[in-house]
């Protein structure tokens, strides 16, 4: 065979529908799309690796993460790809290729989108200063939901790019849905108050809340429940619906406590007593640590009393400490009083009889 007659031959004869020139362009493609491919995952990430080590962002650590999430049949099933456009292919290879690479590249995909959702949620748990079990409880909860929609997205995703009419699928997933949202509406509700506490944070693990259901410190929060140690010691579990439709206190953040008492002065009391009950007052609340003095005036002419008004701040949020100083304050009035001669009133009633 001479060189014109190889020539002729590698141009002309086919072999399954392609000349031998045409499975050479493919190999060529192949190797070189596969060497570009290997050349950007080991030479690539490792330079993305050394500029990552240099940031203080775990963002970049995430690319890399999911760059590294590519295995090397995947690689070669792009290479096989880019090759076999050189070649002509049959209906049915073209089907079963398609097939193979929407399969593979959505589950990938899903991969990716569950790592990202997984750093979003720590992030979010993190700033919203969730730890322990509390963050355990509720990245785990988070990631069920979002990954099952992730799920149902990429199965759609599938079953419409092979030709299926999703279109009744979502109808009778809409149908189903709304059935279902009427017969589980608490459920859902108590679903989406879990995100909006999640998001929103009025309360975090740890926090002595004041609701209209009930006070006590937050345990647990669940994606239908709230569990609270209440002040009694038992543990009371409300829905998250009915915790958050309430009015809530949280005197986690509470830096300075407003505290306001009356007290009442005996009529027939001398004026030049009288104005010496607020200096008396006065030194009693500045004698109680972390106590600030506000105000101590005569505000009312009672039915059996005078009656003195006394406003004064105390910086301690812990309730024992402010009951303790609170009565520390009480104690020292009370001798105030007592110096400057005053008398505390009780309710009495004076009946004049006319002879």
């Amino acid at each position: 065979m001479n060189l014109n007659s190889l020539e002729t031959w590698f141009d002309s004869s086919l072999v399954l529908g392609n000349t031998p020139a045409a499975y050479g362009y493919a190999l060529v493609a192949f190797g070189v799309a596969l060497a570009l491919l290997y050349l950007v995952k080991n030479i690539g990430v490792s330079r993305l690796k050394t500029l990552a080590e240099r940031t203080e962002t775990d963002l970049d650590d995430l690319a890399i993460g999911l760059i590294e999430k590519f295995r090397w049949f995947e690689y070669q099933l792009v290479a096989v790809y880019i090759a076999v456009r050189y070649l002509n292919r049959a209906p049915a290879f073209d089907k079963v290729l398609h097939f193979v690479l929407l399969v593979v590249f959505t589950y990938r995909a899903i991969t990716l989108a569950q790592d990202l959702l997984t750093y979003w949620i720590n992030k979010v748990a993190s700033q919203r200063a969730l730890d322990g079990q509390a963050k355990t409880s509720v990245v785990k909860s988070t990631q069920v939901i979002l990954r099952t929609l992730v799920w149902v997205a990429a199965v759609l995703f599938v079953l419409d790019n092979l030709g299926v009419n999703i279109s009744a699928v979502l109808t009778g997933l809409g149908i189903g849905g709304v059935a279902v949202a009427l017969a589980a509406q608490a459920i859902l509700g108590d679903l989406f108050n879990f995100f909006v506490i999640l998001l929103d944070k009025p309360f975090a693990i740890g926090d002595f809340i004041v609701s209209d259901a009930v006070s006590g410190t937050i345990e647990h929060v669940g994606l239908k429940s709230t569990r609270i140690r209440s002040i009694s010691g038992e543990m009371v579990v409300v829905s998250n619906s009915n915790l958050l439709g309430s009015r809530i206190r949280n005197y986690k953040d509470l830096t300075k406590r407003r505290i306001l008492f009356k007290t009442g002065i005996v009529y027939g009391t001398r004026p030049e007593i009288l104005r010496n009950i607020p200096a008396a007052v006065k030194k009693a609340v500045l004698a109680v640590p972390k106590a600030e003095f506000d105000r101590c005036n005569l505000v009312n002419c009672g039915d059996f009393s005078l009656d003195f008004e006394t406003v004064y701040y105390l910086t301690e949020p812990d309730y024992n400490a402010y009951m303790a100083a609170h009565e520390k304050t009480l104690l020292g009035v009370l001798e105030g009083l007592a110096a400057a001669g005053a008398e505390l009133a009780y309710p009495t009633q004076t009946v004049l009889v006319k002879k």
